[in-house]
Formats: C-alpha cells, structure tokens, sequence
C-alpha cells in the first residue's frame, strides 16, 4: 500500500508495541514496591527496564517499518505508553489500594 492509507498499520503496530512498553512499565512498578527502597536495587531495576523498553521499540520499528524512524510511529509507540499507563497502571495502583486497605482493617481487627 502507498499513500497515507498505507501508513494507517504502521501507527497502529507502534501503538501496540507501546502498550507493551506500558505494560513492562507497570510490572516494573510493582518490582519496585516489591525489591525497591535503596538507591542501587532502584538503579538496576531502571536500568533493566530501560534497556527493555529500548529493546522492545526498536523491535517494534524493526517489525513494521523495517527500522526506519518516522516521527508519526515513535508517536504512536508514546501514544501506547500513555494509554497503557493511564488505564492499566491507574486500575492496578487502585486495586492495590483497596487490597492494603481492607488488609490493614482485618489485621486491626484480629489484634
């Protein structure tokens, strides 16, 4: 395909390799409520997902665009970040919420 039509798929497989982005995103969130806290396990969690989060996008490039940068596919991939962490991320962090809450209810309860 050729045209503006043609690009349509491309943005889209950018979008999507953004939510992955996202979602690594948000693991790496509760990796760090989990093994955070210090300054160096907080670097090497950074570090890694860095790394992972560059892996994925130029993998992402590569797949559908065959590694060529277009300002419209790395504003898909951020569009996906944002979306992923709006929606997921925003849900996740609400329900642990709720979870530590109702945890720290029962635990006063049986004390």
């Amino acid at each position: 395909m050729t045209g503006t039509v043609g690009e349509i798929p491309i943005f889209l497989g950018a979008v999507y390799g953004g939510l992955v982005i996202g979602l690594v995103f948000t693991a790496f969130r509760g990796l760090h409520a989990l093994f955070g806290g210090g300054r160096i396990s907080d670097a090497l969690l950074d570090v890694l997902f860095y790394l992972l989060a560059g892996v994925i996008a130029a993998l992402t490039l590569y797949r559908i665009n065959g590694g060529t940068l277009r300002l419209y596919a790395l504003l898909g991939i951020a569009a996906g970040v944002f979306a992923a962490i709006s929606s997921v991320d925003s849900l996740l962090c609400a329900l642990a919420q709720k979870l530590q809450n109702s945890h720290s209810k029962f635990t006063k309860k049986r004390l």
